[in-house]
């Protein structure tokens, strides 16, 4: 995937660290979302309800935890879990056709009104969208590599229209768990590129930078095993008042 935008050296260093605190938001985020019941009823009334549902005491007398009130916004009650058909596939993952910029197709993406909303505002932003399906998720790969006792130096990461990245592990962080961890590197043979990716169980964000191909990608997880691929316009994501929103808008999302 290639994009008519090309950035120096210095916007390429803060464009990277721009995404890679995003990965790391995202999949706090959603790895720690709640399993919530699907719900038609407005997004404000949920908002309030819960605001006044926070301050009152459970059943059993007991103040309500952030956790036990947390889940405010809930899915529509039409929401899929594999919502578009596969277009084509590889060894590692299948690529859905649907234009995901689309309203329509954004409204199948979507869990939520807030979640549609965030999307459609992010849309002058980016060059494509694309849901992936995940056929082995990272972390069944660390898992693979655990019971084997292999190290893991090479991920394959989806890119946009069928297209495969594979990732050199320079660096990672965490204990060592096959259950999530965050790591950083390159694209395979080019040093002058940027990679990231976090995981948590089925759930995994990444985001690649390469002036040289000028390939500027964010992975964002939908469902356990599925990621919405965006190729992005890096002269302007990252700015304006939806990415600077976003934490607020994606934290309620369920399952």
């Amino acid at each position: 995937m290639t994009s008519p935008v090309r950035r120096s050296s210095s916007a390429f260093s803060k464009a990277g660290i721009l995404l890679l605190l995003t990965v790391v938001i995202l999949v706090v985020l959603w790895g720690m979302r709640p399993s919530v019941v699907q719900s038609n009823q407005p997004a404000e009334s949920r908002v309030q309800a819960a605001n006044i549902s926070a301050n009152q005491p459970s059943q059993g007398g007991t103040p309500r935890t952030a956790k036990l009130t947390r889940a405010v916004l809930l899915n529509w009650t039409n929401f899929l879990k594999r919502p578009l058909p596969v277009a084509y596939e590889s060894t590692n993952f299948q690529w859905t056709l649907a234009d995901g910029r689309d309203t329509n197709v954004i409204r199948q993406l979507a869990h939520n009104p807030l979640e549609y909303d965030r999307m459609v505002e992010e849309n002058p932003r980016i060059f494509r969208r694309e849901l992936v399906y995940l056929k082995q998720t990272s972390a069944a790969v660390f898992e693979q590599a655990k019971l084997t006792r292999e190290l893991v130096g090479q991920l394959t990461l989806p890119g946009v229209d069928g297209q495969e990245l594979q990732f050199d592990i320079i660096k990672s962080e965490g204990d060592g768990s096959s259950r999530q961890g965050q790591f950083s590197g390159h694209l395979k043979g080019n040093t002058d590129s940027l990679v990231t990716l976090a995981f948590m169980d089925g759930r995994e964000a990444f985001t690649v930078i390469d002036p040289r191909e000028n390939i500027y990608l964010v992975g964002e997880p939908r469902e356990d095993g599925q990621v919405i691929v965006k190729a992005i316009d890096p002269n302007t994501y990252g700015l304006g008042p939806a990415e600077a929103d976003d934490s607020i808008k994606t934290q309620p999302t369920g399952k």
